[in-house]
């Protein structure tokens, strides 16, 4: 290909370049399923292989960039407490659980328990 072909290939797609089409991330559409997949503290290998046994590829790299970019710190712990508040209720919100209480019969006495035949 001469010099001056070449040239001219570069220009046209120089001058073709829309950057808003660029900017736009094939991951967008899955901003919450990686969100909770940070949030349990999948890595960003572990992501990319997840996405592409459903047919997404893109590299591990991709996906560390663009959550980088979308999450912060303090809402990927967000999610972890959220996560962690559905699969861990407090006890008395389990059906059946009751809350037991120490009985209160007698004042216990103060002091070291010492190991005596008399008592």
């Amino acid at each position: 290909m001469p010099e001056h072909e070449l040239h001219q290939r570069l220009l046209t797609d120089a001058r073709n370049y829309h950057p808003e089409v660029h900017t736009r991330s094939l991951l967008l559409p899955y901003r919450e399923v990686l969100l909770t997949q940070r949030a349990r503290y999948m890595s960003y290998e572990q992501i990319s292989a997840t996405l592409a046994r459903h047919g997404i590829t893109v590299s591990a790299a991709a996906v560390g960039v663009f959550c980088r970019r979308q999450f912060t710190q303090t809402e990927i712990g967000r999610a972890r407490r959220e996560i962690a508040a559905q699969t861990n209720p407090p006890p008395a919100e389990l059906p059946g659980w009751t809350t037991v209480t120490a009985p209160s019969s007698a004042p216990r006495r103060r002091g070291p328990n010492i190991a005596r035949d008399d008592l």
